[in-house]
């Protein structure tokens, strides 16, 4: 469930660009513009006259898309004018890059399950929500409708899945030798940056059992909303004052032409089983209670509106959870039990659970943003009081226990054995990346015209 990245930086200056490794992620922003080949200024770019400058197999890149990957890149990592150029090449390798990958997939027959693109597109739609306030402004930014940025999101989340897929099968099961971490060392010990502050810490982390009394509040209120629609209240009035979608409420909930294959199943099964103008019962899915009408209805494409209303815990209905981790903390005290042996019974952290709640001795930075809060402020054998832990699209409570705090400190290859494996692993993979690259160059046809 918590998962470390460590963050390389290698000692050239182009590794930024490089195809990342399986599990490295970048910002929303940048993410948008390099894995989707899409951004702010692709729609004014596509105004001019647009060429092709690269072929991979049978893919094919624009102008259009490196002019604005690179824009925005320059943007975001504040990269002056005069070194646009270098850093357009640089991209432009990137890209083809990740192109090969991607034909080196499709020929392997790597498949990705709808269902897992699904879940995907729903969990960075979610990131774009949370990082502009709106998926319909990132859409018309990039001018496009929302069906559209969907359709194409899920083009693309399907081809960047693949291509990890792909990354995982060449280098999951990697491992390197001791010899080889000892070599690495004595390569670069002058060049390694110190180890940063070091914590070992364990949780107990539970999740708040659904309350009846909200999800019969929710119920209500979407029953409530509903009756006025078929009373003949405008249900995009509604929409615009009750949704808690913000993607379409200022819409009037309207989701535009879709076809099958955009949403997640509940909704998309009663959608488009819908005659126009009807307004459906109550339909619940992951992200709350719905309301649809069915708008049109166009051969296989149907344009629905909706209205959101979600189920949502407070901190009333979480009471009995951050009582029952009070009452466990305090057993910890008490010396009635360890807090290992109460993690492996009741945390519902199921990666640290089996191993008493141990997350392991990580840098403090590289801990999930509300474990690294509480963390900053114990001493070491302290315990926190319930914490509220926000993981994905949803929440739990947990309590947290310093085992050890490591100040920062010079390498020592035996005590930051650990430490140096990574970074060692990390140049491994990013050899043998270059040896893939390298091959696939010879293997699949490729050429670029910049």
């Amino acid at each position: 469930m918590f998962r470390l990245i460590l963050n390389i930086e290698n000692k050239q200056t182009n590794v930024i660009l490089r195809e990342g490794l399986v599990g490295m992620r970048r910002s929303i922003l940048y993410l948008m513009v390099l894995v989707f080949g899409v951004g702010l200024g692709l729609a004014q770019a596509q105004d001019t006259a647009d060429r092709i400058i690269a072929i991979v197999d049978d893919e094919i890149i624009l102008e259009s898309e490196l002019v604005s990957q690179a824009q925005m890149y320059a943007m975001q990592q504040q990269i002056e004018r005069r070194r646009l150029p270098e850093l357009k090449e640089q991209l432009l390798e990137s890209m083809i890059n990740k192109r090969l990958l991607l034909a080196k997939a499709i020929r392997d027959s790597i498949i990705v399950p709808d269902a897992e693109v699904q879940q995907e597109l729903e969990r960075q739609l979610q990131e774009f929500e949370r990082a502009y306030g709106s998926i319909s402004d990132v859409a018309d930014q990039m001018g496009m409708s929302v069906p559209r940025l969907r359709r194409e999101m899920r083009d693309d989340i399907r081809k960047e899945l693949m291509v990890q897929r792909l990354q995982s099968k060449k280098f999951q099961a990697m491992t390197i030798s001791r010899r080889e971490v000892r070599d690495f060392y004595e390569r670069y010990r002058n060049e390694l940056p110190p180890v940063p502050e070091q914590v070992e810490v364990a949780h107990i982390f539970v999740i708040p059992e659904e309350d009846e009394n909200v999800r019969a509040r929710a119920h209500s209120r979407a029953e409530e909303i509903r009756d006025r629609a078929l009373a003949g209240e405008d249900f995009a009035e509604l929409a615009r004052e009750y949704s808690a979608d913000t993607g379409t409420k200022n819409r009037g909930g309207d989701l535009g032409w879709v076809r099958r294959g955009l949403f997640v199943p509940e909704f998309e099964e009663k959608a488009f089983s819908m005659e126009a103008g009807e307004i459906s019962d109550i339909v619940e899915t992951q992200f709350g209670l719905h309301i649809i009408k069915l708008e049109e209805r166009r051969g296989d494409s149907v344009r629905p509106r909706h209205i959101l209303i979600r189920i949502e815990r407070d901190e009333e209905s979480d009471r009995p959870t951050i009582d029952h981790l009070r009452e466990l903390r305090q057993k910890v005290l008490d010396g009635e039990a360890s807090f290992e042996e109460l993690a492996q019974e009741f945390s519902q952290d199921a990666d640290t659970a089996p191993f008493g709640g141990i997350l392991g001795m990580v840098p403090l930075e590289q801990l999930e943003s509300d474990i690294r809060n509480v963390v900053s402020r114990l001493e070491e054998g302290d315990i926190s009081e319930p914490s509220r832990i926000n993981i994905d699209n949803d929440y739990g409570y947990s309590i947290i226990k310093l085992i050890e705090r490591s100040p920062e400190s010079e390498v020592d290859f035996d005590r930051d054995y650990q430490f140096l494996e990574r970074f060692a692993l990390q140049e491994k993979m990013e050899r043998e990346f270059e040896k893939l690259i390298h091959e696939l160059r010879e293997e699949i046809y490729w050429t670029k015209k910049l």
